[in-house]
């Protein structure tokens, strides 16, 4: 019995050592994303995501249908300006800042800072 008990685990072992480990996660980084570099696909996604929540658009509404690298919507190359200055705030005014699971990884003043599911900046009044 403990032969049988000794060969079990050995084998358990063996196969278990030779299961393929799991990848590590495909990182972001083509020449065509500007912002948002050093995320893995899923936390890309969800970063978009969370923009077109902020503004209540869709990926159609900056992307070139089909072409989600060119640039020959003008709305993507607003959006860029905007997030070229969303990161300035936040490097300037919340360096320390550390984003949790769910929350954007632009930091602490994100999209819906300022458009809370509009595609139109809220003003102050």
């Amino acid at each position: 019995m403990r032969i049988v008990a000794a060969f079990s685990i050995v084998c358990a072992s063996v196969v278990a050592s030779a299961q393929p480990r799991p990848a590590a996660p495909a990182m972001v980084d083509t020449p065509t994303v500007k912002f948002l570099t050093g995320l893995t696909v899923p936390e890309f996604e969800a970063e978009m995501q969370l923009m077109t929540q902020a503004l209540g658009l869709s990926c159609g509404s900056c992307h070139t249908r089909g072409n989600f690298a060119s640039d020959a919507n003008p709305r993507k190359a607003a959006a860029l300006r905007m997030l070229e200055m969303t990161k300035a705030v936040n490097t300037q005014f919340f360096p320390e800042y550390t984003p949790v699971d769910g929350e954007s990884r632009l930091g602490r003043v994100t999209c819906f800072t300022c458009h809370q599911g509009d595609p139109r900046p809220k003003t102050q009044q």
